[in-house]
């Protein structure tokens, strides 16, 4: 429980180290995005400026910035490479910046901070019986309102399991309405977080669909790969897990199937895949649980998500006055979150995939 729970908190882009530009010539337009945003002047300032060293991977080609002009940089051959112009936006890394001991500082840097948000949602159901009722024992039920009240717990308690995973934020038409902003808040679930940060700038690698098609290894490792190359993932921190449908589940249970030995002896059919060791060497365990959105899985950091109960408000029963013969109640609790520091390093998603 949380006396004051945060549902706004503050994240910020870190600086690339890459960018996306097409050269002709000895001119370099800038496009795609920085900063989670389309490239404007501003940004493009924040990232090069004169004497910026940018080199292109695949053939090795550096070039040296003169001059910046808004989103076009001109720029000259370095470190004995050829210019050839990009036929397509290409991928430039920024290799370093040179300066002098005469150089004056120029053009200062700085982050802009963002924020984001988070739902709050209520949970509650009212239960109401007559004395007649609460007065008569049945067969099997020795006490007819605790009987009452404990399956309406598990209703309420399969919502907030639902609603943890799966729940949506109001939306206005344009954009997500979080917390206290609207009359009726809902949770952001785990499922739903993906969505959230593609919306703000896509990513076809890390939120990858299917379109029915059946889940592969290579769709694991490049889903994992790009999570730490596009969006900077630390597999070196957290509680990283691979979470799924257990319908989905099934097809890793058939994952190199026939490369595995059965000797004469065994007793037992079956095969059951419980960790996906990836090729970038980090080993992630598997969870399936029933309430994930079928046709989905999720490579996530458990440790970048949080929810609880505000303070005071965990479950409680309370008896609401009547004047007839019979007692109502009201069942409810409040729950804050899904909290979720820095998304887009966090989670990734795979959807589309088969659901029965």
């Amino acid at each position: 429980p949380a006396a004051s729970p945060v549902i706004r908190w503050m994240e910020e882009w870190g600086y690339p180290s890459t960018i996306t530009a097409q050269l002709t010539g000895n001119s370099l337009v800038l496009n795609g995005h920085l900063f989670g945003k389309t490239v404007t002047p501003e940004t493009v300032s924040q990232v090069i400026r004169a004497g910026t060293i940018l080199e292109r991977p695949h053939d090795g080609c550096q070039a040296k910035v003169a001059s910046v002009d808004g989103i076009t940089a001109s720029v000259t051959a370095y470190g004995n490479t050829r210019l050839q112009d990009d036929p397509e936006p290409a991928q430039w890394e920024i290799i370093s910046e040179v300066w002098s001991d005469y150089r004056d500082a120029s053009s200062p840097r700085s982050l802009d901070r963002t924020f984001r948000g988070v739902g709050t949602q209520i949970f509650a159901e009212t239960f109401e019986i007559p004395k007649t009722r609460k007065n008569t024992r049945y067969e099997i039920v020795p006490f007819e309102v605790e009987h009452q009240i404990v399956a309406l717990l598990g209703k309420l308690r399969r919502h907030l399991a639902y609603a943890i995973l799966r729940s949506r934020p109001f939306h206005n038409g344009s954009t997500f309405v979080w917390g206290n902003e609207t009359e009726e808040p809902t949770m952001c679930g785990l499922c739903t977080w993906p969505l959230v940060t593609q919306q703000e700038l896509p990513n076809a690698r890390v939120f990858v669909n299917k379109a029915g098609q059946a889940l592969t290894k290579a769709d694991l490792d490049n889903l994992v790969l790009r999570l730490w190359l596009d969006e900077h993932a630390d597999y070196h921190k957290g509680d990283w897990c691979i979470v799924c449908h257990p319908i989905t589940h099934r097809f890793m249970h058939d994952f190199d199937i026939s490369y595995r030995r059965v000797e004469r002896t065994d007793k037992r059919v079956g095969f059951h895949v419980d960790e996906f060791h990836s090729k970038v060497g980090k080993t992630f365990p598997i969870l399936s649980d029933r309430f994930i959105r079928p046709g989905g899985l999720m490579v996530l950091n458990f440790d970048a998500f949080t929810y609880g109960y505000y303070a005071n408000d965990s479950l409680e029963r309370r008896e609401i006055p009547t004047q007839g013969r019979y007692q109502r109640w009201l069942i409810s609790f409040q729950t804050y979150g899904l909290v979720a520091r820095n998304p887009r390093a966090n989670i990734s998603m795979i959807c589309g995939l088969p659901s029965d």
